[in-house]
């Protein structure tokens, strides 16, 4: 009878569940969460990351530095490097890059530091040097507006550039001495200045925003980054060097295990450990019950002892 009961309870409790399946199957519906995650500790560590992703994929690898000098240009094998002054050691005169400019070299420099002396004569020599004041000083003349059919001019968006970085000509009466290319901003400051040399071509500009993660979502900062970097490419790929500063480019351990993994599970397993290791270290003993102190032996009878077993 009881075997009966029980075959009786089995069937009732598969053909729930097989109901159940059903009607999950049939009626129901797995629909994926979507959820937003904000940018890696790689992305938030390194501000060029998306550029150096995006040259990579254009089959240009990145290699980068974080201090480098004259001979670290002269003596590479890059042809077209980027560097922040703030990395970069201005040990001997930066006139011996022309040479190297003129034979297909292209330098971009970005100003976001001050300027030493060395290389505030090297501007100067290429008739430029920076503007500290609030009067528009262009080198050239502005990029010409495009026109619509009605006549009405169109205002051009203007990347990213540095506010406080602008540039002027050294003497406004000297003529230039190479070929020069400048990019104002809508207040028609000059932003950034480039020099054709030769097969090559230098570049001046401010800390370099239009470049860094947030900016390469608009397009005007993406064109100027592909006219920097990839214009006038030939030969195939070539290799392009970062000097730059790497603050905060490399994660804690706990961190980086936390953000690439379940991070519940990693608390868990810290709480786990922690107990086990008391339970390991705290013996059980049951409760503690204070003992009886028990008399010492005089002090002759100690010595007496020590004595014997000297003996």
């Amino acid at each position: 009878m009881k075997d009966n009961q029980s075959l009786i309870v089995f069937l009732v409790i598969l053909g729930i569940i097989l109901i159940g399946c059903v009607f999950c199957y049939t009626q129901l519906e797995i629909v994926p969460s979507t959820h937003w995650e904000g940018p890696s500790r790689e992305v938030r560590a390194n501000s060029f990351y998306a550029l150096e992703k995006w040259l990579e994929e254009s089959g240009h690898p990145v290699k980068t530095l974080t201090t480098g000098n004259v001979d670290t240009i002269l003596n590479g094998s890059e042809k077209i490097i980027f560097l922040e002054i703030s990395s970069f050691s201005w040990n001997k005169n930066p006139d011996l890059l022309i040479p190297w400019l003129e034979e297909g070299g292209r330098l971009i420099v970005s100003l976001d530091n001050y300027l030493n002396y060395r290389l505030r004569e090297f501007m100067e020599s290429f008739g430029i040097t920076r503007d500290d004041d609030d009067e528009t000083d262009t080198l050239l003349i502005a990029e010409e507006e495009e026109e619509e059919e009605s006549g009405e001019t169109e205002q051009k968006r203007s990347p990213y550039f540095d506010w406080h970085i602008s540039f002027k000509r050294a003497d406004p009466d000297a003529p230039l001495k190479y070929k020069t290319f400048v990019m104002n901003n809508s207040n028609g400051r000059t932003k950034l200045v480039k020099f054709e040399i030769g097969k090559g071509s230098l570049i001046f500009t401010g800390t370099a925003n239009f470049l860094m993660n947030y900016a390469l979502h608009e397009k005007e900062n993406v064109d100027l980054a592909a006219d920097i970097f990839l214009a006038d490419i030939t030969g195939g790929e070539q290799e392009i060097l970062f000097i730059r500063s790497l603050s905060g480019n490399k994660g804690h351990l706990l961190g980086n295990l936390a953000e690439r993994g379940n991070p519940a599970a990693l608390i868990i397993s810290l709480v786990l450990l922690i107990i086990a290791g008391f339970w390991m270290v705290i013996p059980l003993f049951g409760r503690y019950r204070p003992a009886q102190e028990k008399p010492g032996k005089p002090l002759h009878e100690r010595f007496l002892a020590e004595g014997r077993f000297l003996k």
